[in-house]
């Protein structure tokens, strides 16, 4: 018994040392990926590619124009474009506030429900130069879509709008659509601004 176990020892030896060497090898191999994608998955820092120490604009640095008026699918368009006229550069981000108002300045009374936030893309940061500019398109659903009595329809000439970030209005004219009065029928959107191409 003694010699059967000298003559096979050193084989039986040789197989353990190469079925370790394996499993080492595949939990080496396994472990890499997982790693990887955990390193992967973590979400980046939101400071990152933000300029510091640029702040943002605010509406006295922004002069505000307002073009379109295109007809396009069932609803009329415009757009609004922020500019930058003042000598430092500034960051807008995220959506512009737009409600219906009866005048062109702070007496006017708002009309109907706010533009709601239409998620057509993420908000990113936008870095304005002087002379840069900025937009955000707002979209007025054509209120012939909806029947009266659940729509009043009010006629809209005046905007008020708040630029990202900042709290202070500025007015617009030069428009002449219809909303729905009630707020359960909104029938303005508006997008988060974007560079002005």
């Amino acid at each position: 018994m003694n010699a059967f176990i000298s003559r096979y020892l050193p084989v039986l030896l040789a197989g353990l040392a190469f079925l370790a060497a394996g499993c080492s090898a595949a939990s080496s191999t396994s472990s890499g990926p997982v790693s990887a994608a955990s390193a992967s998955a973590r979400p980046a820092s939101s400071a990152a590619g933000q300029p510091t120490g640029v702040p943002v604009c605010t509406t006295g640095q922004l002069t505000l124009r307002l073009g379109g008026g295109l007809a396009s699918g069932g609803a009329d368009i415009y757009y609004l474009y922020f500019t930058n006229a003042s000598r430092t550069e500034c960051l807008l981000r995220g959506y512009p506030g737009v409600s219906a108002v009866t005048g062109p300045g702070t007496p006017a009374s708002p009309i109907g429900p706010g533009a709601q936030q239409a998620p057509t893309w993420p908000a990113h940061l936008q870095l304005l130069t002087p002379g840069r500019a900025a937009q955000a398109t707002l979209r007025f659903a054509r209120t012939g879509n909806f029947a009266a009595p659940q729509c009043h329809h009010v006629s809209v000439l005046f905007l008020k709008i708040v630029p990202p970030g900042d709290t202070t209005a500025a007015y617009a004219g030069g428009i002449d659509e219809q909303i729905c009065a009630q707020a359960a029928l909104p029938t303005m959107t508006i997008t988060t601004v974007i560079p002005d191409s």
